[in-house]
């Protein structure tokens, strides 16, 4: 493991008592953005442990949390800026959408992802700063209503390329320019992307955005609690100055750092020709130190062994994956029949609702807490909770998302 991946810490599953604070804190922000009660007195009161005897008192608001929200901001000299509680913390982020509208893509989003996990990757991203982390999960929150609908394009998928004639992002597809065929020696997916057929006149800025993000939320379907990351293999293999195009790097970067953060496990660069390294120059500028270190150079098959099981490894650089890279099967409407299906999807979504107050109203004693014994109590509750809100989306996904090859060719099973 990485000094990365330790220093990271670990999921809801294994929290210290401090990291769970902070994943309190910013609880409490969404919740309360959300118009949900909740009392985080408790988890902005202190910078030191709670149950320490030399903890400060007579402190009045400053530096606490009262109940619900106050209208100053705290400034205690016992907590550090991050830890301090500001009301309007996210409202300056979200001014341009509607609190319900982030809490209805909030838990969209969530996929298989616990939502504890989901708030974390955002946490571990901005190293355990509670306001920073706030803020970016609100940002992420407001591109996702407001600019490109990231839900609406995975549901929708590569059907709906074809539906809406769409020609550059239906080129992309027949191309498979982007494909996830295998998984590395980690259990990542991985976003395999064949540069030299990519030609930046075939399709506008709007067309090479929706469809990186369809492979980022599709690739995100594949992520299991052990292997919860993805990876992206960049086959330059034939490339040509004629392929490069800045744009889409650019934008692959920033989906990342920005809104999909802790999603990246490895980043591959395959076979680079020579005059790669001026491109590289420019490129590993735009990167965080973070995903700078994730970068891997290989020159050949054998550079790959240390990083796929022949099995993974497709078959046109000497492993024994049948992925067919050549042929593209035009989806079917056959293949979606549940879409209409109103009936089935309305009871899947009913329990949906059902999980997804029981799990909030957890949460908020969780936060509200001043017993570490139920504390631990509730966050098991959570824990639990979490893992049938993903469990009910296996069950919802062919009744809300459009069937994509990886469906159809029995590649991604939920």
């Amino acid at each position: 493991m990485s000094a990365t991946d330790t220093n990271r810490g670990g999921n809801v599953k294994e929290l210290t008592e401090s990291q769970e604070k902070t994943l309190k804190q910013v609880w409490t922000y969404l919740l309360q953005y959300w118009g949900i009660p909740v009392n985080g007195e408790k988890v902005f009161n202190s910078k030191e442990d709670p149950a320490s005897p030399d903890k400060k008192k007579g402190k009045s608001l400053l530096g606490r949390l009262q109940a619900y929200s106050i209208g100053e901001d705290s400034s205690s000299d016992s907590l550090d800026d991050c830890e301090s509680y500001k009301p309007d913390l996210i409202k300056e982020s979200l001014q341009d959408v509607k609190p319900e509208d982030t809490m209805e893509d909030f838990w969209t989003m969530l996929r298989v992802d616990f939502p504890d996990n989901l708030l974390l990757r955002f946490i571990r991203a901005r190293k355990w700063k509670t306001n920073e982390s706030a803020i970016m999960l609100a940002e992420s929150l407001r591109w996702r209503v407001n600019e490109l609908r990231a839900d609406d394009i995975l549901n929708g998928g590569e059907r709906a390329a074809f539906d809406n004639d769409d020609k550059g992002f239906v080129k992309n597809l027949e191309l498979q320019t982007t494909v996830i065929p295998c998984r590395d020696n980690g259990g990542r997916p991985v976003v395999w992307v064949r540069a030299r057929l990519h030609s930046p006149k075939t399709q506008s800025e709007d067309e090479l955005k929706r469809s990186s993000i369809l492979v980022i939320e599709t690739a995100r379907l594949f992520l299991t609690e052990a292997a919860d990351t993805a990876s992206i293999f960049f086959d330059l293999g034939g490339f040509s100055l004629s392929n490069m195009d800045y744009t889409p790097v650019k934008f692959l970067i920033n989906c990342f750092e920005a809104h999909y953060p802790e999603c990246l496990g490895h980043l591959f660069i395959h076979k680079a020709p020579w005059f790669f390294q001026p491109i590289w120059n420019i490129v590993k500028n735009w990167l965080d130190p973070v995903v700078a270190s994730k970068v891997i150079f290989t020159k050949s098959s054998k550079d790959l062994e240390d990083y796929f099981d022949e099995s993974q490894l497709p078959e046109y650089l000497d492993g024994k994956n049948d992925f067919d890279f050549d042929h593209y099967h035009k989806p079917d409407a056959a293949n979606d029949v549940k879409l209409e299906d109103a009936e089935t999807r309305d009871t899947i979504m009913k329990e949906r609702k059902q999980l997804i107050e029981e799990f909030t109203q957890a949460t908020i004693k969780w936060i509200e807490t001043d017993s570490k014994e139920e504390s631990d109590k509730l966050l098991k509750e959570k824990i639990d909770l979490g893992t049938q809100i993903s469990q009910n989306y296996c069950k919802l996904d062919p009744y809300v998302r459009s069937r994509s090859q990886y469906d159809t060719r029995g590649i991604l099973k939920l």
